[in-house]
C-alpha cells in the first residue's frame, strides 16, 4: 500500500511524501506520476544506488504510453535510451558523468525539454533542479521499502 502525505509550499510547488513497500508499488507510482508531467517535460530522479530510480522510470515510461515497459533498463553504459510512447521518452543516466564537460558531451541540451519527456537518473548531478517539472527523491528504508518525495515545480512563463 502506498502512503501519501502532501505539503504545499509558498512557492506553489507541491510536495508529496510517499511510502512504497515494493518495486511493483514504485513502478505503479511512476505510472501515476506520468499524468502530472507536461509534454515537453523534465523529470529528475535523485537518490543513491539501488533506491529504485530505474524502476520508477519504467513506470513513468509505461504511463507515457510505452507499450512494453520491460524495455526500460538503466542506460548507465549508453547514457541515453530513447523510447516511443505518446511522445519521445529520453531516459538519461548521469551516474558515470563527472563534470560539465561530460554533461556537454552527451548533447543533453538537444532534447532536454524539447519534444518529449526527459527522465534523468542521478538528476542531482545537473547541479540545479530549476529546469525539472518533477523532482523525485528516492530513499531506501530497508528491504524493499522506499520513502519517495515528489515535488512538482510550477511552470514559468516562456520569455521571448
Amino acid at each position: 500500500m502506498i502512503e501519501v502525505r502532501r505539503r504545499r509550499r509558498k512557492s506553489r510547488r507541491t510536495t508529496q511524501v510517499i511510502q512504497s513497500w515494493s518495486p511493483e508499488e514504485t513502478e505503479r507510482l511512476g505510472y501515476e506520476l506520468a499524468r502530472m508531467v507536461p509534454i515537453p517535460g523534465v523529470v529528475s530522479l535523485c537518490g543513491s544506488l539501488g533506491t529504485g530510480k530505474t524502476t520508477l522510470a519504467r513506470g513513468l515510461a509505461h504511463g507515457l504510453g510505452l507499450q512494453n515497459p520491460a524495455l526500460v533498463h538503466s542506460p548507465s553504459f549508453t547514457i541515453v535510451n530513447i523510447y516511443q510512447g505518446r511522445c519521445p521518452i529520453y531516459h538519461v543516466d548521469l551516474y558515470r558523468l563527472t563534470g560539465k564537460r561530460d554533461l556537454g558531451s552527451i548533447g543533453l541540451e538537444d532534447f532536454l525539454g524539447q519534444d518529449g519527456v526527459t527522465v534523468i537518473e542521478w538528476g542531482e548531478r545537473l547541479g540545479s533542479f530549476h529546469d525539472a517539472d518533477l523532482v523525485v527523491e528516492l530513499e531506501d528504508s530497508g528491504e524493499d521499502t522506499r520513502v519517495i518525495r515528489t515535488t512538482i515545480q510550477p511552470r514559468r512563463p516562456q520569455r521571448n
